[in-house]
């Protein structure tokens, strides 16, 4: 009979007393940083133990005490580029591989063959399925492998507190890691867990069928069921724009942080970095990790609280209350409309109302007339530079507004700013494919010749506005025009996403350069690598635009 096992059970006996007779195999510096390439051992299963491949990195002339146990994404393995990004900010790291065997590749992590389902491209369900328990799972093979990375850094020499951190599934790792460990911290990077829940909205009245396996799963992998069972603050980065992470759900985790290090805990929203994180993000993520690991003073204000109300000229309004305590350097407030599917979500900023009073913020929801539902999230920025967000606040709204807005042609115009449009690609930009640094890569407008304006990202342009009501095709076979200027001649590649198939319908317009054009894009310009037709504008899309080398784009409408 198969089992249901709960984080506390699962993990009762698992044997983390065993030598890790680490091994260094090479070292290198670059750039005043060390790495030290190393092999320990893991766990024991009936066929021999797990060989671990990882990688140290710290300052060459000043190695720092204070250390972060990195965890990538699954299908990724040990990155220079973030353990520098690490060592840079004042830590020693060590990031270990768990994807396992790759071929054509000599440094990896060696699971035995009765585990072989541990090696990420071997995994088959034993990663999204618990078809018996939760201990013949990807996961479970994983988790041991931070175990005994986390013993590898206590039994290190020089290594003082641990904090720990992971990216996308290396974070629904640390949620299980730090129910065992005594971190100083953690970092989770867009992993909240739900993956039981995966392609069902929070707000849909669908539910996925949840037979015994997926109770197996829930109990013994998912991570909002370690939460209530951590042992140290957590930090939880979310993008807005990660179509593999539910980020609806992420404070239904963060509200089951074990309650005692709860008020210790942050939630983070990263807006328009196409699946980053932001800069504001990035630099928190360090401030946090300075003020556990490294004990420093570093002020945590409270998250801002949401209300939606009437004002007293029938305008749809947000108040907002912040923490009082520190003081405010910026605010910003971002609204979504009608969308139940976080993936297909745009948010737009709102503005703000006056002046705020005695700490109270308010901005007004210039929302779509025929809107029916909601979504709001807001940030505080203090002058420490640390950056607190409220909750997303979903509600429902009734009734007519003063400050309601009629449905318009017009998806962009450069009067909207960086407004709608999000980062296409990070990954040859951000630190990892993850961090932004910098916001040189992010949307914004740029001149051109005449002086005319235009929106610009290095890394592609992004929008889901197609899909809200307000912005939608006024018909499927609709013509979509926009503005288009290119310093050189160019080519600039259109692309509609069906979000729903997955299908990628593309079509490319030679720009010629120094001067702005019109372009027309009817939906059957739009084709797929097999010749197919984009069937029209109403389905869910997400539109995308890319060029070969420097451009703006202004005027988009449908005709």
């Amino acid at each position: 009979m198969s089992t249901i096992l709960t984080p506390l059970s699962l993990w009762k006996n698992f044997d983390c007393s065993l030598d890790c007779n680490a091994q260094t195999l090479s070292e290198k510096s670059e750039d005043g940083i060390k790495f030290e390439r190393l092999n320990f051992y893991g766990r024991r299963t009936a066929k021999g133990r797990v060989k671990v491949y990882a990688v140290f990195a710290c300052s060459e002339s000043a190695p720092a005490e204070s250390t972060i146990l990195l965890f990538p994404e699954s299908s990724a393995t040990v990155d220079e580029e973030l353990l520098k990004l690490f060592v840079k900010n004042g830590y020693s790291v060590l990031m270990p591989d768990y994807r396992g065997k790759v071929d054509g590749l000599d440094n990896y992590t060696v699971y035995p063959e009765d585990v072989a389902y541990a090696n990420y491209f071997q995994a088959g369900r034993h990663k999204d399925f618990v078809d018996d328990d939760a201990a013949h799972t990807s996961w479970y093979e994983w988790v041991g492998v931070a175990r005994y990375a986390y013993k590898y850094l206590e039994e290190r020499n020089g290594v003082g507190r641990i904090g720990a951190a992971g990216i996308r599934d290396g974070g629904d790792i640390v949620w299980q890691l730090i129910t065992m460990v005594d971190a100083a911290c953690a970092v989770t990077v867009c992993s909240v867990g739900w993956k039981a829940y995966s392609g069902y909205s929070k707000f849909s009245t669908a539910e996925p069928a949840l037979d015994g396996e997926r109770y197996r799963y829930i109990a013994g992998v998912d991570s909002q069921a370690y939460a209530p069972f951590v042992r140290c603050p957590v930090l939880m980065l979310c993008s807005t724009n990660d179509a593999h992470f539910d980020y609806d759900r992420a404070y239904d985790t963060f509200s089951r942080i074990n309650e005692q290090y709860a008020d210790l805990s942050v939630i983070a929203y990263s807006v328009h970095c196409g699946g980053g994180i932001s800069v504001g993000s990035t630099r928190d993520m360090f401030m946090f990790f300075d003020k556990f690991v490294k004990q420093r003073h570093v002020f945590l204000p409270k998250p801002a609280e949401i209300t939606v109300l009437a004002d007293e000229q029938q305008n749809l309004v947000a108040q907002v209350i912040i923490d009082k305590n520190g003081e405010v350097e910026d605010t910003g407030f971002y609204l979504a409309e009608d969308c139940i599917d976080s993936s297909l979500r745009e948010w737009t900023s709102a503005q703000m109302k006056g002046k705020p009073a005695d700490g109270a913020y308010q901005y007004y929801l210039d929302i779509y007339e025929k809107t029916s539902l909601i979504f709001a999230l807001c940030y505080v920025t203090y002058t420490n530079g640390f950056t607190v967000w409220s909750k997303i606040v979903a509600k429902k709204v009734k009734g007519t507004f003063k400050n309601m807005c009629k449905k318009s042609r017009i998806l962009y115009s450069s009067n909207d700013g960086n407004e709608s449009f999000s980062v296409a690609d990070c990954s040859s930009y951000a630190v990892g494919g993850v961090f932004f640094t910098d916001s040189l890569a992010l949307p914004k407008l740029v001149k051109k010749d005449g002086g005319l304006k235009g929106l610009y990202s290095e890394c592609g342009l992004m929008t889901m506005r197609s899909n809200d009501l307000r912005y939608s095709a006024p018909e499927p076979k609709s013509i979509l025009k926009l503005d288009v200027y290119c310093d050189k001649a160019s080519k600039v590649t259109f692309c509609m996403q069906d979000m729903k198939s997955g299908d990628v319908y593309t079509t490319v317009f030679d720009a010629v350069g120094g001067l702005w054009q019109g372009v027309l894009l009817d939906c059957k310009n739009f084709k797929t690598k097999q010749g197919a037709s984009l069937p029209g504008y109403d389905e869910k899309l997400k539109f995308v635009i890319n060029c070969d080398g420097p451009y703006a784009v202004n005027n988009i409408m449908w005709l």
